[in-house]
């Protein structure tokens, strides 16, 4: 049962990872003005590092955090009765909260939750990158101000895995998975935008999925918090 316990966790905290939608929307500003600005070879290097960059940076905060995570946890059998699970379980019931009624901002349209000199700076460089490393940099910089929502999820997603390879070794592999999903959203935008879709599709797409987004990182954060509160304590 526990098996099926950590897997759930850890498929709930995948689906959240998936519909966050920051570092996405910003991939699909750069993908526009990229391919309106250079040649479709040169357009499609700068997407590449684009996402090369923004796995880069989520699966160094990924292992960062499985690391010490596995240094901080010495005895895995009693892993729910100690006070970082309670700790976490609070901030993920806030996160839940806070994704239903913060993650947009009041009004129409679906600006986010990150400052407006934040939302500029990711613009002005999403119009501007025009090298390889400029792209990388942007792909790495756009997931950090999500991650109040992505790290709580790195560290309970950690512990599962770290559970679970006590008892099923090869489950240790998940964390390769794991640190691809964040690509996945950036992939099917790429695809999409491949299809004749742009960036006016993308923005109407958002607006459609705006409250579905919210309702379902609520849901999600919660089905979290419940099956820790059930079967971690």
């Amino acid at each position: 049962m526990s098996v099926f316990i950590s897997l759930g966790i850890i498929v709930l905290s995948i689906l959240i990872m998936t519909f966050l939608t920051l570092t996405s929307g910003v991939f699909a500003l750069f993908n526009h003005y990229a391919y309106g600005k250079y040649s479709r070879k040169k357009a499609e290097t700068l997407t590449f590092y684009y996402i090369l960059g923004s796995e880069t940076m989520s699966s160094c905060v990924f292992l960062s955090v499985y690391l010490l995570v596995a240094i901080a946890v010495a005895d895995l059998s009693h892993l729910g009765t100690n006070i970082m699970t309670w700790i976490l379980l609070g901030i993920i019931i806030a996160l839940a909260f806070i994704s239903l009624f913060f993650y947009y901002r009041h009004g129409p349209g679906t600006r986010l939750f990150i400052p407006r000199t934040v939302a500029n700076s990711l613009l002005h460089h999403a119009k501007t990158a025009k090298t390889r490393s400029d792209a990388f940099t942007l792909g790495a910089l756009s997931s950090t101000p999500e991650l109040i929502f992505t790290l709580p999820l790195y560290i309970i997603t950690s512990a599962e895995i770290l559970q679970l390879s006590t008892t099923h070794p090869g489950s240790s592999l998940l964390t390769v998975f794991y640190i691809v999903v964040p690509t996945i959203p950036l992939f099917i935008e790429r695809w999409r935008f491949h299809l004749g879709h742009n960036l006016a599709d993308a923005a109407r797409s958002r607006i459609h999925n705006k409250n579905f987004t919210r309702f379902f990182l609520c849901l999600n954060y919660f089905l979290i918090a419940f099956l820790i509160i059930s079967f971690r304590f």
